[in-house]
C-alpha cells in the first residue's frame, strides 16, 4: 500500500478512528491542536508580529533610555531617592502613552487571530491566511475600540495609583479609590479573553459585547485567572531578566515572542472562551452547537467501572 493510499484509507490493521477517540475535555483537546498546528502557529504569530512590532520597538527604545539613567548621583543627592522614582516615572509614563497607538493597531489583527484560533481549538478547520484576512476586515469596527481601551487602561491607572497612592499617604480612605482602580484594571483583562472570540462568533452590538464579556468573566473567574497568568509567565520572566540584567533569559523570551508567543496566548484564550460560550451562550441560541472538538456524551460515561461495582458489593 502505498503513501497516498494510507493517507485516503488509513494504515491495515489499524482500526478507524470513532467519536470515542475525540477529547473528553477542552485541556486534552488544547495539546492536540498544540501538537497538530504547532508550525501553523508559527505562521499565525508573524502574521501578528507584524502589527506588534511598533509596540516592541518603542518598548526597546525606552529600555535603552532607562539604561542610560546613572542612579547613583541621584541616591547620593539630598532627596535623591524621590527624586529617582520620579524620573522612572516620568519614563514610565511617556512609555505607556506612547504605547497607546502601538496598542490601538493590533486590535484588528487580534481578531483575524482570534477566528483561526476558534477554529482550531474546536477542532474545526480554518484557512490560515484567507480566514485570518477576513475576520480581520469583518471585525475592525469593533475589535479598534476594544484595542484602544486596552492601551488606554494601563495609562488611566497608573495615573489614578499616583494620584490617589499620594493622596492615600496622608488619608486612607483614598484606598478605596485604589481597590476601585485595580479591580476595574483586572476585570478588563479578564474580559480580554473573551471579547475576541465573541466578536467573531457573534452577531452583538458592542454594548452588548461588552456586558456579556464582563458577566461572563465574573462567572469563570478562576478559569480566566489561570488563562492569564498561564500567558503572564513569560512576561515575568522577562521583567526578571531586564531586572537582573540576564541577556540569557531576555533573548529566550524575545525569541518566543517572535516565533511563537503571541499565538499560544491566542489558543490559550480561544479555548477557554469555547468552554465559556458552551456553558453560557450556545445552549440559549437555537442551533448553536454545543461541545465541538469533544467527544459526544453519552449514557457509557457515567456508568460505574467493574472495580467501582466491585468495590461497592465490598461494602454492602
Amino acid at each position: 500500500m502505498g503513501f497516498f493510499d494510507r493517507y485516503f484509507y488509513g494504515k491495515a490493521g489499524k482500526r478507524d478512528y470513532s467519536e470515542m477517540d475525540m477529547p473528553k475535555n477542552r485541556v486534552s483537546l488544547f495539546f492536540l491542536v498544540l501538537k497538530d498546528h504547532f508550525f501553523d502557529l508559527i505562521k499565525i504569530n508573524f502574521l501578528q508580529l507584524v502589527f506588534w512590532l511598533p509596540f516592541l520597538i518603542w518598548t526597546y527604545i525606552n529600555m535603552m533610555a532607562i539604561q542610560t539613567i546613572d542612579a547613583q548621583p541621584m541616591l547620593e543627592m539630598e532627596n535623591g531617592a524621590q527624586q529617582l522614582m520620579s524620573t522612572m516615572g516620568s519614563y514610565l509614563m511617556m512609555w505607556l502613552i506612547g504605547l497607546i497607538p502601538c496598542t490601538a493597531i493590533t486590535g484588528p489583527s487580534s481578531a483575524g487571530a482570534a477566528y483561526v484560533m476558534r477554529n482550531w481549538a474546536r477542532d474545526q478547520h480554518a484557512f490560515l491566511f484567507s480566514d485570518f484576512k477576513d475576520a480581520f476586515k469583518s471585525n475592525w469596527k469593533q475589535a479598534l475600540p476594544v484595542s484602544v481601551i486596552t492601551a488606554l487602561v494601563p495609562v488611566l491607572a497608573y495615573t489614578a495609583v499616583v494620584y490617589y497612592g499620594t493622596l492615600a499617604s496622608s488619608n486612607t480612605l483614598m484606598l478605596l479609590p485604589l481597590v476601585l482602580v485595580f479591580s476595574a484594571t483586572l476585570m478588563w483583562t479578564l474580559m480580554l479573553p473573551l471579547l475576541y472570540p465573541m466578536m467573531i462568533g457573534y452577531e452583538l452590538r458592542f454594548s452588548a459585547l461588552m456586558k456579556n464579556a464582563l458577566f461572563m468573566a465574573a462567572a469563570r473567574l478562576p478559569q480566566l485567572l489561570m488563562a492569564r497568568l498561564i500567558t503572564f509567565v513569560p512576561i515575568a520572566a522577562l521583567l526578571m531578566g531586564l531586572y537582573t540584567g540576564n541577556a540569557v533569559v531576555i533573548l529566550v523570551v524575545s525569541l518566543y515572542y517572535m516565533l511563537f508567543g503571541f499565538a499560544f496566548s491566542r489558543l490559550v484564550y480561544a479555548s477557554v472562551a469555547n468552554s465559556v460560550f458552551d456553558k453560557f451562550l450556545n445552549p440559549h441560541i437555537e442551533g448553536a452547537p454545543v461541545g465541538l472538538g469533544l467527544r459526544p456524551h453519552s449514557e457509557e460515561d457515567e456508568l460505574p467501572d467493574d472495580d467501582d461495582e466491585e468495590d461497592e458489593d465490598d461494602e454492602v
